[in-house]
């Protein structure tokens, strides 16, 4: 049996057209108790946009010149930028399949934004075990419809270690406190990794129960580029947490913006492995001490540890830290120097 959108409230809905694309964001999924799957779905359905002069358009708004750029650079450009052109399609409908035989679930018909989210309950295929980390899915195309689009969810164990991580100056060089070093960095540089994370990060996947989710208030656009960084540059996979889809005018998100995202999910992963021990890392170029401090202060006994990268070398007697971590024992909160450093937790 498999629980998804009842059919009888989707006959508005539309089912895709050939010239409309659907992506996957890799979300979290679950084993119950009597044996069955839960797994959160997430996707936006989009059209591409091909025409011409967008590249530029989209450039001058940033304030960035595409004709000062080298031939790669703006290659890059073009290629990360491509889907803040694409137009989210509102009311569609898509159904998806785990495991060959079983029945497609509909989804709840996309939204203004192009997103649609919904908890599934699947028998588990024949292939998964519960030593495997991902489930994988398709999306049913329409009769005659060719193209594949395929997504996954990452199983969680109901115990162990879940590492949520933020993205930009924590696994990543992103400058964010420079609008300019920010935007050249996301938009038209390689994008380079932060020094040491990803071997810490290796580390501690080596024990079979740990599970990475990353957490970044960068929009669902940057998903295909942040994908591909994540696994060139060493990270364990994990699943990925991203903002809607955007338009030019909202790239950069206002910090409260980027608080009550981050939250949100903190909070759901929270609430979804209440017997999972949690331990957050970030950065100081935002508000990454403010929220995790506030999570470890609500969550005393699931928060293991909070790990900040101290980006301006501050020390942990600055007056910022001290203020956010006030209550907290200092030996739950760690920082690590920008230019890398040893861990500061036990490894496996």
């Amino acid at each position: 049996m498999a629980l998804g959108w009842p059919r009888s409230r989707v006959r508005a809905a539309e089912p895709l057209e050939a010239d409309e694309r659907v992506l996957f964001l890799p979300s979290t999924a679950r084993w119950l108790d009597d044996g069955r799957i839960e797994a959160e779905v997430h996707a936006w359905v989009y059209e591409p946009d091909h025409l011409r002069g967008l590249n530029t358009a989209f450039a001058r708004y940033l304030g960035l010149r595409l004709s000062k750029m080298s031939p790669a650079a703006q290659l890059r450009f073009r290629q990360r930028a491509a889907l803040f052109h694409a137009e989210s399609e509102d009311g569609k409908q898509i159904d998806v399949v785990f495991g060959h035989g079983q029945a497609p679930l509909r989804l709840p018909p996309t939204d203004r934004a192009g997103r649609t989210q919904a908890r599934v309950v699947v028998a588990p295929p024949a292939d998964a075990t519960r030593d495997a980390p991902w489930l994988r899915f398709r999306a049913e195309m329409p009769r005659g419809d060719l193209r594949r689009s395929e997504g996954r969810v990452l199983l969680v164990p109901n115990e162990g270690l879940s590492v949520v991580s933020d993205i930009d100056d924590t696994i990543k060089h992103t400058a964010v406190h420079s609008r300019r070093e920010m935007l050249l960095n996301t938009f038209a540089r390689p994008f380079e990794a932060t020094p040491g994370m990803a071997a810490h990060y290796q580390r501690l996947a080596r024990a079979a129960d740990t599970r990475f989710h990353y957490l970044s208030a960068s929009p669902i656009q940057l998903f295909p580029a942040l994908s591909d960084f994540v696994r060139s540059a060493g990270f364990p996979p994990g699943s990925m947490h991203l903002r809607e889809s955007t338009t030019w005018r909202t790239l950069v998100p206002g910090e409260q913006d980027s608080r009550r995202h981050k939250r949100a999910v903190i909070d759901q992963l929270l609430a979804d492995f209440p017997l999972r021990r949690f331990v957050l890392v970030g950065d100081s170029g935002e508000a990454d001490p403010e929220i995790y401090a506030e999570v470890a202060r609500e969550h005393p006994v699931r928060i293991e540890a909070v790990v900040i990268r101290d980006l301006m070398g501050e020390g942990r007697d600055a007056p910022r830290y001290r203020t956010a971590f006030d209550g907290i024992a200092d030996a739950r909160w760690h920082l690590l120097p920008r230019d890398g450093g040893r861990w500061p937790l036990p490894l496996p």
